[in-house]
């Protein structure tokens, strides 16, 4: 046998052996697992407001809102969370890695949107004051013009769903209004300041099918302080 002929065996085997090693310590290693992370709970906040004491809508109506409505709001934000903490993403099916993120954006819209309804309502009518009424005639003409335009689209919204939403768009600098019509629909880039929710279970138990007298009452029980607030601080951004 040549040199070469010998050389080349003793490489073919030198692999051959090094296949069967790696191969070995492969069968021995466990299968890879989903790391589980750490995620963060959110807890309901507390109703603030005297129930008894918001004109325009029954106590009932508000607790029942605030402690079943949101509340689930919150348990599903918090049970998707967990489940998208356990998942392998790259062997998880696309199709329901899809359905846990729309259900985690719809549940965390609602949440959101939710603390800022009820952070809204005031025990007494107020009026939009200081900075944040200054910016409602810059950015709509008038106080009466933000206030047509905001019922008019509550009253798009006659199905039973969605939301309305004025918010602070901090790219633009400047007030808008906008139209939900679902949890998963929320102005991209802007912070709400507040939040009229059009889904039956805010009106319904009052109201029956009347939106209208809904969105009357909902009107003259906005607690414009914390939009305010709310508006200071998202001008910061």
């Amino acid at each position: 046998m040549t040199d070469i002929s010998r050389r080349s065996l003793a490489m073919g085997a030198g692999l051959l052996a090094c296949g069967l090693a790696v191969g070995a310590r492969s069968q021995q290693m466990p299968p890879q697992v989903a790391i589980a992370v750490p995620v963060p709970k959110a807890t309901p906040k507390p109703l603030i407001l005297n129930p008894e004491k918001v004109k325009g809508l029954s106590a009932d109506l508000l607790r029942n809102h605030h402690d079943k409505d949101y509340a689930d709001a919150v348990k599903t934000l918090n049970a998707v969370g967990e489940e998208l903490a356990r998942l392998d993403f790259s062997a998880v099916p696309p199709e329901k890695l899809g359905k846990l993120k729309r259900d985690e954006q719809a549940a965390q819209n609602s949440t959101v949107l939710h603390e800022i309804y009820f952070d809204g309502l005031a025990e007494a009518p107020t009026q939009p004051a200081g900075l944040l009424a200054q910016a409602l005639s810059r950015d709509f003409g008038s106080l009466d013009r933000w206030k047509a335009e905001f019922v008019g689209i509550g009253k798009s919204l006659a199905s039973g769903t969605g939301w309305v939403i004025l918010a602070y768009a901090p790219r633009d600098k400047r007030l808008v209004n906008s139209r939900a019509e679902n949890d998963s629909m929320a102005p991209a880039g802007a912070v709400p300041l507040l939040a009229m929710d059009m889904y039956d279970h805010a009106y319904a138990a009052d109201y029956g099918t009347d939106t209208a007298k809904y969105i009357d009452a909902f009107m003259l029980a906005i607690k414009w302080t914390n939009a305010e607030r709310l508006y200071r601080e998202a001008m910061r951004v």
